[in-house]
């Protein structure tokens, strides 16, 4: 199997394991240690610790996720996935679904930097985290 089947398989992986499953023994087998993770939040998500304090706060917030993925593109090292995304907000108990793209650079098997573009505008919009007259 050639790199990007294998990266592409990976990425799979991760999204059908970590998200949809909440196994996040995974995020230490496919994730490098200091893996930095871009548009998670204000400030880059460095390091396995910090990752994982995302995730269980993520999931904390959101029950039933499922992420689909798309499309699987790669070149060379990076795997592009198009996602897209439901979720319950246990707040509110409403129903949240939007779309994302990851842009990931993997190397020997793990995750070593990762670009996010999520729309959590939407997502907020959905919970009412954020008032759609807040944006006029």
């Amino acid at each position: 199997m050639n790199t990007q089947v294998r990266n592409k398989a990976l990425m799979l992986r991760w999204y059908d394991q970590l998200w949809n499953n909440g196994n996040e023994s995974i995020v230490d087998e496919l994730m490098h240690p200091q893996c930095r993770a871009f548009g998670l939040g204000p400030e880059p998500v460095i390091g396995l610790a910090a990752f994982k304090q995302f995730y269980r706060e993520f999931v904390a917030a959101y029950t039933d996720i499922s992420i689909t993925v798309d499309k699987n593109l790669t070149d060379g090292d990076y795997v592009i996935s198009l996602c897209s995304v439901t979720a319950t907000h246990n707040a509110s108990g409403r129903p949240v679904s939007f779309t994302g793209t990851s842009l990931c650079q993997i190397e020997n098997g793990k995750i070593t930097s990762a670009w996010n573009h999520f729309d959590f505008l939407t997502m907020y919009l959905q919970t009412g985290k954020v008032k759609a007259e807040e944006l006029e």
